[in-house]
């Protein structure tokens, strides 16, 4: 039975990762833009060495990129969790405000953390 499992699960592959970029796929009515978008949330996690901008790149010494990170974590959760959801009324809202957010995160989150705690280490050495 154990080895029947492990049969089913290679075929089909880890198809729960992309949920959360189907989510962000079906959460923008417009077809192109619906496209865009689940490519471009695939293009963000490329540019985050050059997004990033926190001279810190351990998250050991960040604490308050800690925290942010568990939010993105919560994100990715819901837009997979919306991802398998059929297409109605509460879905689409909590799909949308999700896919705001991630892209929320990585374009103004992740920088101005970086900035805010590079000065705020530049403080505390003086």
């Amino acid at each position: 039975m154990v080895s029947l499992l492990f049969l089913i699960a290679k075929e089909k592959g880890p198809w729960f990762l992309t949920l959360s970029f189907y989510a962000i796929l079906r959460s923008i009515p417009d077809k192109l833009g619906g496209v865009l978008a689940m490519f471009g949330a695939i293009v963000v996690l490329f540019l985050i060495p050059f997004i990033n901008q926190s001279e810190v790149r351990s998250s050991a010494f960040r604490p308050l990129y800690r925290k942010a990170f568990w939010l993105l974590v919560a994100d990715f959760l819901i837009l997979g969790w919306i991802g398998q959801k059929v297409v109605e009324t509460p879905y689409i809202e909590i799909g949308q405000i999700a896919t705001v957010f991630y892209f929320f995160f990585f374009l103004v989150i992740l920088p101005g953390l970086g900035v805010l705690e590079s000065a705020m280490m530049k403080s505390s050495e003086k």
